[in-house]
């Protein structure tokens, strides 16, 4: 089974004979890498939720920082794996996160504008980025996300873009500028990548969801200002579950949005509040293998964590000082 595109009759699904275009290329390798690092088995599985409870933990641990302001981090830790502070690493605003397949965690530091890459004990293993405009440099940067194969989607909020950096930390891409136009961006808070090496972000600014190629280019863009189905007041995090579709922290109307694959509003959770189910300023959104879904709940100092349906499993978290 599979092919076709030979410039460009587009889809590939298998392994191809003949010329692909650059677009089709990119998507062929990043489709076969992940089938080959991780087909849909139990180590996936496995995988994938121990990258979610990475995530899950950092969050905690990112509250915790916070509250801190500035942290030079030591080696310590709590029961139950919960860093108090991470070896190796010091940061002023620790506000995103994303793990790779070996549990290496991804820190978003907006203020330092890096990404710091920690092993799964808190290690600092390698600093992405620099302050500044050039490619590969941030400008507090706010959300990460990674592709099957290891590449880095920032969120580069103040630069009003996208920055694509190898798992190095070496430039591949920069896409987009500030601006309302297809492919433009008005701080940008979100990225997720699907298994195909699509990216999906939250455009703030811009009240809306743009999903790019895996070159960068615009195939979608869903939403617009608004209180409705589909309409968005400051969208933030965005993630995107084994089925294509696409969750989005609708900030301003607190609430979380199902998108379909193509971008049809599917359900709308929660609404202003402080009880379960409800939300206060969601930011960050996260979905597992299970398809369940974990939502930053701001200003209730908690995550919520929803089924694929949107029924409420648990609550963790609270206003507090320690994880």
């Amino acid at each position: 089974m599979g092919a076709t595109c030979v410039r460009c009759s587009r889809p590939i699904g298998e392994p191809a004979s003949g010329a692909l275009c650059d677009e089709c290329r990119a998507r062929l390798r990043i489709l076969l890498a992940a089938r080959a690092g991780v087909r849909r088995t139990a180590r996936r599985s496995l995988l994938g939720a121990l990258a979610v409870a990475s995530v899950l933990t950092l969050a905690l641990v990112l509250g915790l920082l916070r509250q801190f302001g500035s942290v030079a981090a030591e080696p310590m830790r709590q029961q139950h794996g919960v860093w108090q502070i991470l070896g190796g690493a010091t940061f002023i605003s620790p506000v995103g996160m994303a793990a790779d397949r070996m549990g290496n965690l991804y820190v978003v530091d907006a203020a330092n504008s890096r990404i710091d890459k920690l092993a799964p004990d808190g290690t600092l293993l390698a600093t992405l980025g620099s302050r500044g405009s050039a490619p590969g440099q941030l400008d507090r940067p706010t959300a990460v996300a990674l592709d099957p194969i290891g590449n880095v989607y920032v969120a580069d909020t103040a630069n009003s873009r996208i920055e694509k950096l190898s798992v190095t930390g070496v430039p591949l891409g920069t896409w987009g500028s500030f601006g309302s136009g297809p492919g433009q961006f008005n701080g940008p808070h979100g990225v997720a990548v699907d298994h195909e090496g699509n990216v999906y972000v939250g455009d703030t600014g811009n009240d809306r969801v743009q999903k790019l190629s895996p070159l960068g280019k615009v195939m979608a863009i869903w939403g617009r200002s608004g209180q409705g189905p589909g309409e968005f007041r400051q969208p933030y995090g965005v993630a995107v579950d084994s089925d294509g579709a696409v969750f989005v922290a609708d900030n301003l109307n607190h609430r979380v949005q199902k998108l379909s694959a193509v971008g049809v509003p599917v359900a709308q959770w929660g609404s202003y509040g402080f009880g379960v189910s409800q939300f206060n300023y969601p930011r960050w959104v996260v979905v597992d293998i299970r398809g369940d879904v974990y939502v930053s709940d701001s200003y209730n100092h908690r995550i919520q964590q929803l089924s694929p349906s949107g029924v409420p499993r648990a609550v963790w978290g609270g206003r507090g000082g320690l994880p």
